[in-house]
């Protein structure tokens, strides 16, 4: 008999799966799994917006920590100095705050923010004009122009803080957070403009700051919302409506400037490859020697000394509509040549200067990466070399009738099969020879001893004894 098709039950049985799968992805990704009780969340983020003798002294040796890391440029010493930095706790305090209507939290979180933020401000400017070093380095720079991935990291590296701090076990969320989103740095950097009078380093440092706070901040918001956290028992509906509009407002007077930086940002890194792509043309070109180059961002300008033989200008010409067809309608090729005009001999010996420098950087750079890894490499040659004494030892101490052990690291392959793959081979010499479940016993120990490595474990037979008279006879 034909069977019958029900394409209703068809249906149903979609429907079914496709509800089974929604829920199991909502289980997925649910909060609620490990989330804290309400009032152990609320306590821990009340008792971090206080401010107290230890976090007043803490931050003082973060900053110092942190304007030493970028007076030398040290990334790893600017990193504890935010790890160690209690200023993510009262943007926390804030965003929270906003978020159950708590108004005397919110103002008790702003000001600790503040005295936090002037302190750090004051001390780093204290620092920076009794060091001896006024050089900004390239890490103090960085924090000199926002832009809109700031603000990004900000929000991103704040959902991350808030959802760990509602958290029931410990988590490393909270430190990680404090690095990316870099709270403690542009305060320093702000210390330093004012320390130096450079103000232009002052305000975008004092930007950087407001912008990573006020989006750490919006984070919190939006996720306590997004978890229902209860309101506070003094919430009124026309003050929230009033904070959700100064909400808007703030967010569109960040965000705009920083995307305007950010895309002058990415109009700047398209002039300079467009530039280098010019340069690697001009050096290419028969019987021209490209001397000196000079690359002017602000200006948008590429300007060449050329020896040899002049430049031909339907090739000049090429070049210049290939950076205006990059989208530089004003940029300029400037091209000189030595046999038509009197040569910079200055600007071509700071050149030569340059390119000799960059060149030996270079150099010394892969030198150095070379030297890493070569030392990275003994270095586990020497502790694979511990580690086999050690099972030598251990394997030799449990088995008192094994008179030798040898392991060694090797390559095994099967004729028909994948490839060559790495083995730790130990061969064992025991007398009486060891049975087959105290050999299985070791294979047994030795991965669990070597992490699952491929162990391939042989039991050599010791030479029989000979025999006196049959050598004699022999």
């Amino acid at each position: 008999m034909p069977q019958c098709y029900h394409a209703g039950s068809a249906t149903s049985t979609v429907k079914k799966k496709a509800s089974t799968m929604l829920d199991k992805m909502k289980q997925l990704f649910d909060l609620r799994q490990d989330q804290c009780e309400f009032p152990v969340i609320d306590a821990a983020i009340r008792s971090g917006v206080r401010i107290g003798g230890t976090n007043m002294w803490v931050l003082i040796f973060a900053i110092l920590i942190a304007s030493v890391g970028l007076n030398v440029n040290s990334t790893a010493v600017i990193i504890g100095a935010m790890l160690i930095s209690p200023l993510m706790r009262p943007i926390l305090g804030i965003g929270y705050g906003a978020a159950i209507s708590d108004h005397r939290l919110i103002r008790t979180a702003a000001r600790s923010l503040a005295i936090f933020a002037v302190l750090s401000i004051v001390t780093s400017t204290l620092y920076f004009l009794a060091s001896p070093l006024e050089h900004a380095q390239s890490e103090l720079l960085a924090r000199t122009t926002p832009t809109l991935w700031d603000v990004l990291i900000a929000f991103f590296g704040g959902c991350a803080g808030i959802i760990a701090q509602t958290r029931r076990d410990e988590s490393t969320v909270i430190p990680g957070a404090a690095i990316a989103t870099a709270l403690m740095p542009p305060l320093c950097t702000a210390g330093y403009g004012l320390a130096t009078l450079h103000w232009d380093y002052f305000l975008g440092a004092s930007y950087l700051f407001l912008i990573n706070a006020f989006f750490i901040a919006l984070s919190t918001y939006v996720f306590v919302k997004l978890m229902g956290f209860p309101e506070h028992e003094e919430a009124d509906k026309r003050l929230q409506r009033r904070a959700h509009f100064a909400i808007a407002l703030a967010v569109l007077a960040l965000a705009i400037p920083s995307g305007f930086l950010a895309y002058r940002l990415v109009q700047d890194q398209v002039f300079l490859a467009a530039s280098k792509q010019v340069l690697l043309e001009l050096d290419k070109q028969p019987g021209a020697i490209l001397l000196t180059k000079d690359v002017s961002v602000p200006l948008r300008r590429v300007a060449v000394t050329i020896g040899g033989e002049p430049l031909a200008a339907s090739v000049q010409d090429r070049l210049s509509h290939d950076l205006h067809k990059s989208g530089f309608l004003n940029a300029k090729l400037v091209v000189r040549h030595v046999g038509n005009e009197k040569i910079d001999l200055a600007s071509l010996r700071d050149q030569l200067r340059r390119d000799l420098y960059d060149s030996t950087v270079e150099q010394l750079e892969d030198r150095a990466t070379k030297l890493d890894a070569m030392a990275l490499r003994l270095a586990k040659l020497e502790e694979a070399k511990v580690q086999q004494g050690r099972i030598i030892a251990e394997t030799m101490a449990q088995y008192p009738t094994i008179t030798q052990v040898s392991v060694t690291a090797g390559a095994s392959a099967v004729k028909a099969g994948p490839g060559v793959e790495p083995v730790t081979l130990v061969v064992v010499e025991s007398s009486p020879a060891l049975p087959e479940e105290e050999l299985e016993r070791i294979r047994a120990g030795l991965k669990i001893r070597l992490d699952g490595a491929n162990v391939r474990l042989v039991q050599l037979t010791p030479p029989a004894p000979v025999n006196a008279k049959r050598a004699r006879r022999g």
